[in-house]
């Protein structure tokens, strides 16, 4: 099985998914649940992870982390490894409980840790379990819409401050955010994640890029050949002009993808246009994944060019 590549430094958030082998269930009780939260109550302590967000489903979990210290693998080593100890002596079975590797994506905390607690939050609704998502009791939500004390593993201030300085008018507005984003709430946690463990803007991913993945060669994590692909400009700036009739949206579009999936530099990338500066370059790159959340033309002409040049993310 072809490893996932695990990026770990102190201060990195992640979004965790971690589902049941075969798709079947992990928690039967709320005992198993009890369980759960006093191994995330250890996971907190001992590994210094601070959790954001969680919800438990029947056949998966999610959860928001924050790991003070570069230790990814070792804190959810414990944390399935402990739990499906407990589980199977529980339940008189042996074997994994776990499909596979748990799913750790990477997050840009400051612009799109609200919006992830969002779409985790939602689950249970998309799931049909609920209409609002307060009323499911298996996750997170209502401790970050009321005044219930919430355990001291987690931390809800990060994400509600956010929102407001003061406290209670904070819960307000995340509750009037979390409903207002029922049926919508995957767009943007599904447009800006890129090869699969990056949720962040281009500057996120470049950084990330420039840090943890360049250079790197290990044919087990195909992640790292995906996210070192690069296209020649040319191909890019000839299969966008011959599908987009627009000038001045082919160009914007032209830009964008050059820019995430080249080498080349600002500067090189302003150089092949006219009339914008590398300064100009990075303004648009980030205002066009901005604007892709509400511009549906401009998303749905990037995603047909990232299909025909074979980079969907």
């Amino acid at each position: 099985m072809a490893r996932p590549l695990r990026i770990e430094y102190p201060g990195a958030f992640y979004h965790i998914i971690q589902r049941g082998n075969e798709k079947k269930d992990i928690f039967l009780s709320d005992q198993d649940r009890m369980k759960f939260y006093g191994y995330l109550a250890i996971l907190h302590t001992r590994y210094k992870v601070n959790i954001h967000t969680y919800c438990l489903m029947k056949n998966h979990y999610h959860l928001i982390i924050e790991t003070e210290n570069a230790n990814l693998a070792s804190a959810m080593h414990y944390l399935n490894t402990s739990y499906t100890v407990y589980f199977n002596l529980k339940s008189k079975r042996a074997g994994h409980l776990f499909q596979g590797r748990y799913k750790a994506i990477l997050v840009e905390a400051d612009e799109y840790l609200h919006q992830l607690s969002r779409y985790i939050h939602l689950n249970p609704v998309r799931a049909g379990l609920v209409k609002d998502p307060v009323n499911y009791p298996h996750s997170s939500c209502k401790y970050f819409v009321s005044g219930q004390k919430a355990p001291d593993w987690l931390k809800t201030a990060f994400i509600l401050s956010m929102f407001d300085k003061n406290t209670k008018k904070a819960m307000l507005l995340y509750r009037k955010f979390i409903m207002e984003g029922i049926g919508s709430e995957t767009d943007i946690i599904r447009k800006n994640t890129s090869f699969g463990f990056l949720l962040g803007n281009q500057d996120f991913i470049d950084d990330i890029k420039s840090r943890f993945i360049e250079g790197r060669e290990d044919p087990e994590i195909p992640v790292i050949k995906a996210a070192q692909y690069r296209l020649i400009p040319e191909d890019i700036k000839e299969t966008v002009t011959k599908k987009i009739g627009d000038n001045k949206l082919s160009r914007k579009v032209c830009i964008y993808l050059i820019r995430r999936y080249t080498t080349l530099s600002l500067n090189e990338i302003a150089d092949l246009f006219h009339n914008i500066s590398d300064a100009g370059v990075s303004v648009l790159c980030r205002r066009i994944d901005d604007q892709r959340a509400t511009e549906k033309r401009l998303d749905s002409a990037i995603i047909e060019m990232e299909k025909l040049l074979n980079v969907e993310t």
